[in-house]
């Protein structure tokens, strides 16, 4: 791991925060490559008019891709004959679709010149954070798949006692074990199910991680292990991002045999490694999540990190949006030699987001992702985009490593 910026490159990045938060104009991205991508969750549509109109608006304010979420809960928001129609798209899990959301959106995303990638939730099993969503799973209309966990409810993660998540719990949904190789070889069936019948532009994981150290002491899991978690707790740390490891492995050899072009990217948890002493959740000891081990082993295109705060007024203060940006920037980008787009809450408001993509430009990010368009439409900020930081297209940024193979990857305007 390499050390955190120096004295003097942190100086010089807290002067330039004070320029961009002072109003300095920094210069548009002047017709060269740049990610500008933007989230599309399955609360974000709800008809063919609305990923219609969602593509439109993103197309006008010159993002160049879009993660459009096709899979939340082992469910699909797309004709699948593997995982249930989700509830939210036909009315009750299992059901038969009117439309198919996905097909929707590789359609008029490619219609704008937009790059479209199905977005994947990986190890969520169900809903769980109230008692309203924890019904019984329900038997799907006959010939339609059945959700895995009427089969195999012991896929769930346990805790060091051995009991399963229940619903409701407080981690928000029931998450299944990757010690599980049937969890694994899901995923990866899934992914390259989606990657051989559409034409999407890549796929892209969220969730791909534990909810927490306290999970999961499954017995598939600990008979691997062979010893025990409490007198080995950091060697158990690293056999279950070894796990998550493999997920991810798997998956993208699943996809890169079907189509070699596709681009594989996830969504990270925003704190990498508490260097500052924050005291929050760290995405590689607390959650088991080493996207950056993926990225330098080569099964990983592209990392974004989650990094939903705010610039704050000193560079480092806890939660400061610019000193994730300055890591994200060294270690999962220049570290590891893939691309890196940085995260961008659009909840946070215009002002922000203009600001931090300002920023993320002027650091050398290979690019931004705004979560999400909900946010981001509500912001108001699709004018101030095309007039201001983004005023000219981009190209997505070329990948090396995957032209080097003799992929034929998308690197132009838009699709």
């Amino acid at each position: 791991m390499r050390s955190s910026p120096s004295c003097s490159r942190l100086f010089f990045f807290f002067h330039l925060t004070l320029a961009i938060v002072g109003g300095v104009q920094v210069s548009d991205a002047q017709g060269t490559a740049e990610g500008r991508a933007l989230w599309v969750t399955r609360f974000d549509y709800d008809s063919p008019a609305k990923i219609s109109d969602i593509m439109e608006k993103a197309a006008r304010a010159h993002f160049n891709v879009i993660y459009f979420q096709a899979r939340a809960a082992a469910d699909a928001y797309y004709r699948s004959s593997i995982e249930p129609c989700a509830a939210l798209l036909c009315g009750t899990l299992g059901g038969t679709p009117s439309y198919d959301p996905l097909e929707v959106a590789v359609r008029e995303g490619h219609r704008r010149g937009l790059q479209v990638h199905a977005y994947f939730n990986a190890l969520t099993g169900r809903p769980a954070g109230i008692e309203g969503q924890c019904r019984a799973i329900p038997l799907p209309a006959p010939g339609n798949p059945r959700h895995m966990l009427l089969d195999h409810p012991e896929w769930a993660m346990s805790d060091r006692f051995g009991k399963r998540l229940s619903c409701p719990n407080g981690e928000e949904y029931v998450w299944l074990s990757p010690g599980f190789p049937a969890v694994r070889t899901r995923l990866a069936r899934v992914a390259a199910d989606v990657a051989r019948r559409y034409d999407v532009d890549g796929i892209h994981l969220d969730r791909i991680r534990y909810p927490g150290p306290d999970w999961s002491y499954d017995a598939p899991s600990l008979a691997e292990f062979g010893r025990d978690p409490t007198t080995h707790s950091r060697e158990w740390v690293d056999y279950r991002t070894n796990l998550i490891n493999r997920m991810v492995k798997e998956t993208y050899d699943s996809i890169t045999a079907v189509r070699p072009s596709l681009v594989f990217s996830a969504a990270v948890w925003g704190v990498y490694e508490d260097k500052w002493n924050w005291r929050t959740q760290r995405g590689l000891n607390d959650l088991m999540q080493d996207a950056r081990a993926w990225a330098r082993s080569g099964y990983m295109d592209v990392i974004v990190p989650m990094t939903y705060f705010r610039i704050q007024p000193f560079l480092c203060a806890r939660a400061d949006w610019t000193c994730l940006l300055l890591d994200h920037v060294e270690g999962a980008e220049r570290g590891t030699r893939r691309a890196m787009y940085i995260g961008i809450d659009a909840s946070k408001g215009a002002t922000e987001i203009i600001k931090q993509i300002a920023l993320a430009r002027e650091v050398g990010a290979t690019g931004m992702a705004v979560f999400s368009f909900s946010a981001a439409d509500s912001a108001g900020v699709w004018p101030l985009l095309a007039a201001g930081v983004f005023a000219d297209r981009a190209a997505i940024p070329p990948m090396a490593w995957k032209l080097r193979r003799g992929d034929s990857t998308t690197v132009g305007l838009g699709h």
